[in-house]
């Protein structure tokens, strides 16, 4: 394992860089432990450096000063010198919206939202991230229509002539085509959460989603949804097969991680394009390209899913449709 300055284990360093980062205030700190040229990966589009990193995280600071990040899980895989440390750091997080920012002026609501943050490290510095947040679940916290609320973003984003970032990588998921770097580990549990997310989104193959999971699977959706049951993820799946018929994923990242006394836990980032084309979860069809950025945790108990975390921005997918009807 390559030096994490200071830090014994992955895991201890993105939990505890985090800590320092966000609840002791050293966001100069981001300058240390993110490469100048760093690439963040989002639902909303790409952005390069340390110094964007920045910017983000004060303007989440700036909406919701008292931000509380609770690690919940490190997923995690040593790939190598070449590939590199990958990490996949689901966080619980507490706050209250105490000012002006993306969500609009503060109603002073308390508001409580799930994030993963998977993350390439060499050499002890943050190379390339990639970030989900369940910006749905603080929308609907805040009063707002998820819906309503993306489509009013994307209607400003056309208004103001904004490029559409995402037909390239949206293309590029229509051919089959993994991102880079694409880690995929050959362990039965990863193959397996690979290959059902495969044959749910490409195939339509709802089956294969009651073959891994337990009848009674715990569920945490989009929207701040805890539910249970494989009936729930069958009709969540289907809102999105229906509302994007020529819907492809691809999985660009799944590895395995066992430890002792622990369940083998899965992450499995994915993309998936589609035309919104019909009638599903996503309401009256509008013809727009979208792409979508997933991540799933899955814990398992011997072969099946007894739960999962899956993390997705629903207001971006509104954000795109949005700027496509303005």
């Amino acid at each position: 394992m390559t030096a994490l300055d200071g830090y014994a284990t992955l895991p201890d360093y993105i939990l505890g860089i985090t800590e320092r980062i966000w609840e002791q205030r050293g966001l100069h700190l981001i300058r240390r432990w993110y490469a100048p040229d760093c690439l963040v990966h989002s639902p909303s589009g790409p952005v390069r450096g340390a110094q964007a990193v920045v910017q983000g995280t004060l303007e989440t600071l700036q909406a919701f000063p008292d931000r509380q990040l609770l690690g919940e899980d490190v997923i995690w895989s040593d790939d190598g010198a070449e590939r590199g440390l990958h990490s996949s750091h689901r966080v619980f997080s507490t706050m209250t919206h105490r000012g002006e920012g993306l969500f609009g002026a503060p109603t002073g609501r308390h508001v409580e939202v799930r994030t993963i943050a998977d993350c390439l490290v060499r050499d002890g510095v943050i190379v390339e991230e990639w970030l989900v947040r369940d910006q749905s679940a603080i929308a609907l916290q805040l009063g707002l229509d998820p819906a309503e609320f993306g489509r009013r973003l994307g209607a400003e984003d056309a208004a103001k002539g904004l490029a559409v970032w995402h037909k390239e990588a949206a293309a590029a998921v229509r051919r089959g085509e993994p991102d880079s770097p694409c880690i995929r580990h050959a362990h039965p549990a990863a193959e397996a959460l690979a290959g059902t997310l495969d044959a749910a989104f490409n195939n339509a193959d709802l089956a294969a989603l009651g073959a891994l999971h337990d009848r009674a699977v715990a569920l945490a959706l989009p929207g701040h949804r805890q539910t249970a049951g494989t009936a729930a993820l069958d009709a969540f799946v289907i809102g999105y097969l229906a509302a994007f018929p020529d819907a492809r994923l691809v999985v660009d990242h799944c590895v395995a991680l066992e430890e002792p006394a622990r369940p083998v836990r899965v992450a499995a980032r994915w993309r998936l394009a589609g035309t919104h084309a019909g009638r599903g979860a996503f309401g009256v069809p509008t013809g727009a390209e979208v792409l979508a950025m997933g991540i799933v945790h899955a814990e398992f108990a011997g072969s099946r899913i007894h739960r999962a975390f899956w993390l997705l921005d629903e207001v971006s997918l509104h954000r795109m449709i949005g700027a496509k009807a303005g």
